[in-house]
């Protein structure tokens, strides 16, 4: 932390009206948050599922095997077809016979087959004193040996808070989505934020004085996110200053 903090310092004393005052350096609580979600991939329809499709919406058809002998085709494939539009909600029986759901109906004609949605989950960090997803896990240092921000328990939000927006968006800036030629998988649920652990962000604090304007503030660099932190200057310099 020390070279850092000299190496921002010699950035700061390069402006020339700026004076720093004081310095102090700190650790950031943050939560180590999974977001729960579930994904759905999109395929060409495949020539054998239209022609099921097709065939349940114009034919009385009680049972896989009944289309397989139709279509000539093995009863594996036919059964297994039939099990998987099932899941997805393409076919369902009405009084013993299979017919197209709306959904059914709706892939049909768009040539798009949905898979079974599959259940993951991504980490990140959540920082209360921003109300927001700061960075997927694993990008920033972590250093729990250094004392705690001043203004710790003033923070009371929980990532369990979080508008779903938010945190589709942490989840498309980490890549969860994906699109190539006809292949496509997107978010489909977004669960709530599960906290999993606390740890720590090494911060810069200098508290400078700018000879041209004639004011005091607060400077706070930002180790996770690699940058000044405007939020957390804020919150300091109308809170809790560090003062000469």
């Amino acid at each position: 932390m020390d070279s850092l903090r000299k190496k921002l310092q010699r950035e700061i004393q390069q402006q020339t009206d700026i004076q720093i005052q004081q310095s102090d350096s700190w650790g950031l609580p943050i939560d180590l948050v999974k977001i729960p979600y579930t994904t759905i991939k999109r395929t060409t329809m495949d020539i054998l599922m239209k022609m099921i499709l097709l065939t349940v919406q114009k034919l009385e058809v009680s049972k896989p095997k009944m289309i397989a002998e139709f279509l000539a085709v093995e009863p594996l494939f036919v059964e297994d077809l039939f099990t998987r539009m099932e899941v997805t909600n393409m076919i369902e029986q009405r009084k013993r016979i299979y017919r197209l759901t709306k959904v059914g109906i709706e892939q049909l004609q768009s040539g798009i087959y949905e898979h079974p949605a599959k259940k993951k989950d991504t980490n990140f960090y959540y920082s209360s004193y921003h109300d927001s997803i700061l960075s997927q896990y694993g990008e920033g240092p972590r250093n729990e040996k250094l004392k705690p921000f001043r203004l710790a328990t003033k923070q009371q939000n929980g990532a369990e808070d979080l508008p779903k927006e938010q945190l589709r968006t942490a989840l498309l800036q980490a890549g969860v989505e994906e699109a190539e030629g006809s292949l496509q998988i997107v978010i489909d649920k977004i669960g709530i934020p599960m906290t999993m652990e606390s740890q720590y962000i090494p911060c810069v604090e200098f508290y400078v004085y700018n000879r041209t304007e004639d004011r005091y503030y607060t400077r706070v660099w930002n180790t996770l996110l690699e940058q000044w932190d405007e939020r957390l200057e804020k919150l300091i310099d109308e809170l809790d200053p560090l003062k000469k």
